[in-house]
């Protein structure tokens, strides 16, 4: 991708969540802080998923309190997650197969809570909105998900390239 191309991209996203702010900006000050380069990818995120679902200001406040409360779910996963392997990562090779079964379930047990949270979520946006909703959700969180490593890929790309 050329240095111009990516200019407009950025350019139109930039607009993009101008107007995604300005649209939802008493939403954007009633959700979590985000540490510097998080905010960044949360105003891209917003705009993205407020662009992707159709989502008027009025399905907003209803979306994003529900989405918040979802991702807080999966991060206290993920802390949880962390910590363990974290404990375990040291000291693996001298534990018993029955810690090690109780590290396995343990893991499991996590997996299970973070589907139970996203299903919850799933269910409480289709009731709340409605099952289009639903499945736009499905869709955009994909296409972010797509985009942003593709963005990550390209940065890499760039660090690495030598300067001409």
């Amino acid at each position: 991708m050329n240095f111009k191309t990516m200019k407009t991209k950025l350019l139109v996203l930039a607009a993009i969540a101008f107007f995604a702010f300005s649209t939802n900006i008493a939403i954007a000050q009633q959700r979590r802080p985000q540490a510097p380069d998080g905010k960044r990818i949360e105003a891209v995120k917003i705009a993205f998923f407020t662009r992707q679902m159709k989502l008027t200001p009025d399905e907003a406040k209803v979306f994003w309190p529900l989405y918040d409360q979802y991702q807080m779910a999966l991060e206290e996963q993920k802390h949880e997650r962390r910590q363990k392997q974290e404990d375990v990562r040291e000291r693996l090779e001298d534990l018993s197969d029955e810690q090690i079964n109780q590290i396995i379930d343990s893991r499991l047990s996590q997996a299970e809570l973070a589907f139970n949270a996203r299903k919850t979520f799933i269910n409480a946006l289709r009731k709340e909105l409605s099952p289009m909703k639903a499945a736009l959700f499905f869709r955009a969180e994909e296409q972010f998900q797509r985009e942003l490593m593709e963005r990550v890929k390209e940065n890499r790309e760039n660090r690495t390239m030598p300067p001409r």
